[in-house]
């Protein structure tokens, strides 16, 4: 599970997929990361997420993935995308991005990185 440091800076964080499959990213944000372990958990109660897919930067938008809170005290959710949405990729790479608290006052992007799409050996 990618350790995200929450220091008021988004994050630069690949999102490797294959496409066709289910995917899931599971995050823990930490107010202190050491050796890309989170010692410190950020407790994300009450905060909302969402994500994006695009083709570049202020790109098109071509998936939203699903944003689950799995446990807020430890500040761990998982981004994730279906099968269908993995198989409308059809470029090799894309930017993601993670929003905390979207459209407020305290919006705040915290992810944004490159996903990787490869394809099947076999259809």
């Amino acid at each position: 599970m990618p350790a995200v440091n929450y220091d008021n800076h988004a994050a630069d964080v690949r999102f490797p997929v294959t496409r066709g499959d289910d995917e899931n990213m599971p995050l823990q944000f930490g107010v202190v990361v050491v050796d890309g372990v989170v010692t410190t958990p950020l407790d994300i109660t009450g905060r909302t997420y969402t994500s994006s897919v695009a083709t570049g930067r202020g790109g098109t938008v071509v998936a939203t993935p699903t944003v689950t809170v799995d446990n807020a005290a430890l500040g761990m959710l998982t981004v994730s995308l279906t099968d269908a949405q993995t198989d409308a990729l059809v470029n090799a790479t894309y930017i993601w991005d993670l929003v905390e608290n979207p459209t407020t006052t305290s919006e705040s992007t915290l992810i944004v990185g490159r996903m990787t799409v490869s394809g099947r050996a076999t259809i």
